[in-house]
C-alpha cells in the first residue's frame, strides 16, 4: 500500500500552495514558459496564468520574472523565492509521507 500525502501551505487561512500548484511552478521552471508549462500539464494557459497570479498575490515575494516580446513571445522564470518554495514544499511533503508510512502500516488478512 502506498500512502500519498496531500499537504498544502496556507497563508491568512487561504490555501496558498498545494501539490498541483507546485507541479505548475516546477514546469514553469523547467520550460521557462507559462504556455509550455500549461500545455505539458494539459491545462489551459488562462488557468495556469490565473493560478500563478493567485499564488503571487498571496506570496510574500514575487514568484516569477516575466518578460514579454521577442520571437518566442517571451519567457517566465522562477525567482529564487519561487525555487525556494518548491524545495520547502517537497521537503515538507517528504516528511509527511515518511510519517504516514511509519504510522500507518498495511493491513494483511485483517492482521497488521
Amino acid at each position: 500500500m502506498e500512502i500519498k500525502s496531500r499537504i498544502w501551505i496556507e497563508k491568512d487561512g487561504k490555501p496558498f500552495l498545494g501539490y498541483g500548484k507546485i507541479e505548475l511552478l516546477k514546469k514553469v521552471d523547467s520550460e521557462n514558459s507559462i504556455t509550455a508549462a500549461a500545455k505539458a500539464l494539459k491545462m489551459s494557459y488562462k488557468k495556469a496564468w490565473n493560478l500563478l497570479n493567485d499564488m503571487e498575490q498571496l506570496a510574500d515575494q514575487p514568484l516569477l520574472v516575466k518578460s514579454i516580446g521577442g520571437k518566442s513571445g517571451g519567457s517566465s522564470t522562477l525567482t529564487d523565492y519561487g525555487k525556494q518554495l518548491i524545495t520547502e514544499f517537497e521537503h515538507l511533503n517528504e516528511k509527511c509521507e515518511t510519517f504516514l508510512n511509519n504510522e500507518f502500516k498495511p493491513v494483511t488478512n485483517g492482521i497488521s
